[in-house]
C-alpha cells in the first residue's frame, strides 16, 4: 500500500501493492465522488495520463507536414488515440518518435502502424486497442506529429492515452 503525501508515494506498508491510501478518504474522512467506493482506488487510474497535440490552420484548411514535437517528461506505455476536429473532414496524423541525441525524427521512426489517427468525413475517432503501434516511450524521446493528408479540418487535438511506466 502506498500513501499519497505532500512529495509523492511513500510507502506505508501492507495492503494490495496495486492500491494507493488516498488521504482524508474512508471511514474517518470525506470519501471523494467520481472515485471507487472506500479509501483505495488502482495504481493504473492515478498512472493513467493524456497528452494532447492541436494542429491548427489558422482559421484556413491544415496542409500536410510536420507540425511540431513534444519531449516525453516520463517513461510510458501509448494504449490508445482520440481525435477530434473542429469540423467533420478527412485528416491522417502519423507520429513519429526519436531520442533527443537523433533528432528530428523522420517517417522511418513512424509509431502508428497500420492504425493512424484518422478521420474520414467525420469530426472524431478513436482507437483504444492498438495492435500495430510501438507503444513505449521513455524519457528524453521526441514525438513528431506530422500530418499526411487532410481536407476541410482547420483546427484537430489529437490526444494520447498512455500508462506510466
Amino acid at each position: 500500500m502506498v500513501s499519497i503525501g505532500p512529495i509523492g508515494p511513500v510507502p506505508i506498508g501492507g495492503g494490495d501493492p496495486g492500491q494507493v491510501a488516498l488521504p482524508g478518504t474512508g471511514p474517518v474522512g470525506p470519501t471523494l465522488p467520481n472515485l471507487v467506493a472506500g479509501p483505495f482506488i488502482s495504481k493504473a487510474k492515478i498512472n493513467t495520463t493524456g497528452m494532447t497535440f492541436i494542429i491548427d490552420g489558422g482559421g484556413v484548411a491544415i496542409t500536410a507536414g510536420q507540425k511540431g514535437h513534444i519531449e516525453m517528461a516520463f517513461r510510458a506505455s501509448i494504449q490508445g488515440w482520440t481525435i477530434v476536429a473542429d469540423q467533420a473532414g478527412d485528416i491522417v496524423v502519423d507520429i513519429w518518435k526519436d531520442t533527443y541525441a537523433n533528432f528530428p525524427p523522420t517517417v522511418a521512426d513512424t509509431i502508428t502502424g497500420t492504425e493512424k489517427p484518422t478521420l474520414v468525413a467525420a469530426q472524431k475517432n478513436q482507437d483504444l486497442t492498438l495492435t500495430t503501434w510501438t507503444t513505449g516511450l521513455a524519457v528524453g524521446d521526441i514525438l513528431a506529429f506530422n500530418v499526411d493528408s487532410v481536407a476541410t479540418v482547420t483546427r484537430v487535438a489529437v490526444c494520447l492515452r498512455a500508462v506510466r511506466a
